[in-house]
């Protein structure tokens, strides 16, 4: 009996202490999908130094927002935020402009695995 009870003590203890998923602020929401339509607008060769330029800045905020909460999310930023500025420069060079993509979407991946928890097919909360 003691074991079950010292089992199901360490089990509740460890649940206990398990980050919890948040619910995104107004303002990583808003930082998200504007992400999204300029990764849109890239890979639709619309205004593509424009959007990359705005990409960037737009990963500037993002890593403020992520800079005390993980390491992984903040090494995830620099390398978007390499990706995007890459991709601003490439002007006509399409090699260039999709490896500057692939940096930002493995950016976006990395953070994306780590944090990011789907609650249903329109909603993510952050853990």
């Amino acid at each position: 009996m003691r074991i079950l009870s010292l089992t199901f003590a360490g089990l509740m203890l460890a649940v206990a202490t398990m980050p919890a998923a948040e619910k995104p602020s107004a303002e990583h929401v808003k930082m998200m999908k504007d992400l999204g339509a300029q990764m849109g607008a890239i890979r639709k060769s619309v205004d593509v130094a424009k959007n990359a330029a705005a990409m960037e800045e737009t990963m500037k905020a993002v890593t403020k927002y992520w800079a005390s909460k993980s390491d992984a999310a903040k090494k995830a930023c620099a390398d978007s935020t390499a990706g995007a500025a890459a991709a601003a420069k490439a002007g006509d060079d399409k090699a260039a402009l999709g490896a500057a993509m692939k940096m930002v979407g493995a950016g976006c991946k990395g953070c994306h695995d780590a944090h990011r928890e789907k609650v249903s097919d329109t909603e993510y909360l952050i853990k």
